[in-house]
C-alpha cells in the first residue's frame, strides 16, 4: 500500500507518495537519495501525479505523514483524494512554509 506525505521540497510544501520502509536488514543510508512520486494540487481535495524524482536528503524534509485512512488513491488514474480536514493541514503547513 503506497505512503502519502507531505513533504518540503527545496522550499516548496506538496504532496508526496514515499518508498516502503526497507526490509528487515536492508540497509538505508541518510546519505542516498530518495525516489519519490510528487502530486500537485488541482481541485479542493484532488492530487494529481505531476513527476518523478530523486531526492538528496537534504533537500526534502516530510512534514507530517498522511494516515492511510485519510487517502483514497486511484493508481491507474493517477489521482489521490485527500479527507478535507488533511487538506486544511496543507493550506496551514504551505502558508507557515512562506513566512
Amino acid at each position: 500500500r503506497p505512503t502519502f506525505a507531505f513533504a518540503q521540497i527545496k522550499g516548496d510544501v506538496c504532496l508526496v507518495q514515499v518508498p516502503d520502509v526497507p526490509a528487515q536488514g536492508a540497509m538505508s543510508s541518510a546519505l542516498m537519495a530518495a525516489d519519490v512520486n510528487v502530486f500537485r494540487h488541482e481541485f479542493i481535495t484532488l492530487f494529481r501525479y505531476s513527476h518523478s524524482a530523486s531526492v538528496h536528503p537534504a533537500d526534502m524534509h516530510i512534514l507530517e505523514p498522511i494516515a492511510e485512512h485519510a487517502t483514497l488513491y486511484e493508481e491507474d488514474k493517477g489521482t489521490v483524494f485527500l479527507a478535507r480536514e488533511v487538506v486544511d493541514r496543507l493550506q496551514k503547513l504551505t502558508f507557515a512554509a512562506r513566512r
